[in-house]
């Protein structure tokens, strides 16, 4: 039997379209970059990138599939643009990745945020999924700054959403209902064999030390090396979706739960249709005027920030 061919010449030959779609197979999955306001964001003589910052401050060059062939690199440069915030320097695709605003920031903060963002053209005319961080307790319940009974909501919501509306090929606003840490090291046993520690077995005891040193090379194990967003439905519940607790009582977790305890779908429910509702709201403001507005969908999500051992500033 013939054996396979190691190259395939005629690929170069074939139309930009096709190739770009085939090399983005080989691109990531779509990620989160979470985005504040810097320190010096105060001065208004600076420009609107120069007053934002990543909550990542490394430079992040474009995917590795570019250093593949001129063409795979030229493909990528075609989607993963430099956006540059404080002298941080990372790739992204806009029509993939997501921006993240965080729960800490207090309204003020996250409107700032909002309008510098909306300043900054590459971002307002390509961007196409905005995410928003929530607050959530197992005692407290989940929230959103914006909401806040000790905030003036309507005004902050208008705000809001006139930032939002400036971004032209705005899709999506997701509400971050849930984050965690996965974190994927390895142990060191007494024998010296090297095992997996997977992030579900936080909470168990463990006698193996950690096979990490806490020092200026390893400075990036306090930073995500990657993110996955998952999308929470809270209506997959059916009826049980919208039913509340018969009382004021938590309920009793399992064990498991304990370990991972997340918001109830109910609540899921409801912030999504508070938020929901201001939409309508704002709509049918504009619906009044004479601007044309397309109204984004709203998600809701889950987020993991996966954290990797490094080891002389290599990843392991």
């Amino acid at each position: 039997m013939a054996s396979q061919p190691d190259s395939f010449p005629q690929f170069s030959k074939l139309p930009l379209e096709l190739r770009d779609m085939i090399w983005e197979y080989a691109l990531p999955e779509p990620r989160v970059f979470e985005v504040l306001d810097s320190p010096c964001s105060a001065q208004p003589q600076n420009t609107p990138s120069a007053r934002l910052m990543f909550a990542d401050v490394r430079n992040e060059p474009p995917p590795s599939i570019a250093r593949v062939s001129r063409d795979a690199r030229q493909a990528v440069l075609r989607r993963y643009k430099p956006i540059v915030f404080s002298g941080t320097v990372k790739h992204l695709d806009l029509c993939r990745d997501i921006i993240l605003l965080d729960s800490y920031l207090q309204v003020k903060r996250l409107l700032k945020v909002m309008r510098l963002l909306s300043q900054i053209e590459s971002i307002r005319r390509s961007v196409t999924k905005i995410a928003l961080g929530t607050s959530w307790g197992l005692h407290t319940g989940l929230h959103l700054r914006l909401f806040h009974r000790s905030v003036q909501t309507g005004r902050n919501m208008a705000k809001f959403l006139e930032y939002v509306s400036k971004f032209r090929q705005l899709e999506t606003v997701i509400l971050v209902v849930y984050q965690r840490s996965a974190f994927n090291l390895r142990l060191r046993c007494p024998d010296q064999q090297l095992l997996p520690w997977p992030h579900y077995d936080l909470c168990e005891p463990y006698h193996f030390n950690f096979n990490v040193n806490f020092n200026l090379e390893n400075y990036w194990l306090r930073r995500p090396y990657q993110s996955r967003l998952v999308r929470y439905d809270p209506e997959e519940g059916g009826d049980k979706a919208t039913q509340r607790p018969p009382s004021q009582t938590l309920p009793r977790h399992s064990k498991q739960c304990a370990h991972d305890p997340q918001p109830r779908s109910y609540q899921v429910h409801d912030l999504k249709g508070t938020f929901e509702g201001w939409l309508r709201k704002f709509t049918e403001a504009k619906a009044s005027g004479k601007t044309s507005y397309k109204v984004p969908s709203l998600e809701t999500a889950t987020l993991t920030w996966i954290y990797t051992g490094v080891k002389n500033g290599n990843l392991y």
